[in-house]
């Protein structure tokens, strides 16, 4: 086996009915010089034994309390030494030339992420995500979602962050920027780094040919308080931290539009509370919120004209519009 280029690093909580499938799709990759590291967050199931026995070549890390998909993430990043990592959902399974393909880009010495394809595991195979895009009103969005595959053959290769279902980085941009906010625990920490890696100059571009497979919402019931908890509250966190004052200035009434529109779909479908409380807590962590602003003033590398182009703009059509549709179309069935 060669040298090895990259860790991919699984954080893992009760996955043990995926990892087989997940585990075999990399050993059936088409080059061998990674490594793989497990890192089991508290499982009750029997993961740790399976790992352990079905491959001993992986690393296998165990948390001695549950950490949450941040933590357990960057205890992995923190035991990688390769020149690039990828993150690797537990409830996915990947393309015979997701590494390979993920890599390339990365021949560019600017780029900091990779995103993969990350298509839906039941066919048809939608598109879950080709990288996320972040709003300036201050909602991230997953690129192509739901739409065919095809679809992804035509988009722009630049995104803002790569969606943590299948993300690569390279290792020396995390070192400079730090791994994920532990403190979100799970939603927005992917485009919370992703934000900080922009800040210090690095781009993040979707590899298209990295096709990865993800059991959408297999770890967190989307219909439950935690998921709609902690959206609401690490949105409002990355929005006032990450964005600068002249860009808060600039786009607090396409915020405040955002936050209420958003708040009338939560009572429309009985989240109201969730969302509520998760704005409450952002509110309480205004001390978290201004060391934040801290340490991304000391990572700035570009200005904010470059940020603000990195931003997607047109919210209103992306993510208002098709949900206005759906919620109309619903309303006309018989």
């Amino acid at each position: 086996m060669a040298e090895s280029t990259a860790t991919v690093v699984i954080p893992n909580y009760n996955g043990r009915r995926f990892l087989p499938r997940l585990l075999d799709s990399l050993a059936a990759q088409s080059r061998d010089d990674f490594r793989i590291i497990v890192v089991d967050d508290g499982s009750t199931d029997d993961s740790v034994r399976f790992v352990r026995e079905t491959r001993p070549d992986a690393t296998l890390l165990t948390t001695p309390k549950n950490l949450g998909f941040a933590g357990a993430c960057n205890m992995g990043l923190a035991a990688a030494t390769t020149p690039f990592v990828a993150l690797l959902n537990n409830d996915t399974h990947v393309d015979r030339n997701w590494l390979s393909a993920a890599l390339r880009p990365f021949e560019q010495s600017d780029v900091g992420a990779v995103a993969s394809l990350v298509l839906l595991a039941e066919p048809p195979h939608r598109i879950d995500s080709a990288g996320d895009a972040y709003t300036v009103a201050g909602g991230a969005m997953k690129r192509l979602h739901g739409r065919p595959v095809d679809a992804a053959r035509s988009i722009d290769a630049r995104t803002f962050s790569a969606c943590g279902a299948s993300a690569f980085y390279r290792r020396a941009a995390i070192e400079q920027v730090g791994g994920l906010d532990e403190a979100l625990v799970s939603y927005y920490e992917d485009v919370e780094l992703g934000f900080r890696l922009n800040w210090a100059g690095w781009r993040c571009v979707l590899a298209a040919d990295s096709i990865c497979y993800h059991h959408l919402s297999a770890s967190y019931d989307p219909r439950g308080w935690t998921m709609h908890f902690h959206s609401a509250r690490n949105a409002e966190i990355v929005w006032w931290s990450l964005l600068s004052p002249a860009l808060r200035r600039k786009h607090a009434a396409a915020h405040l539009a955002f936050l209420l529109l958003q708040f009338a779909a939560e009572i429309g479908h009985g989240r109201a509370r969730a969302f509520l409380a998760g704005k409450w807590a952002a509110l309480r962590s205004r001390a978290a919120i201004r060391r934040k602003r801290e340490i991304v003033h000391a990572l700035a590398r570009i200005s904010d004209a470059e940020i603000n182009d990195r931003m997607t703009h047109d919210w209103w059509d992306l993510i208002v519009r098709p949900r206005l549709r759906r919620l109309l179309g619903r309303a006309t069935e018989p």
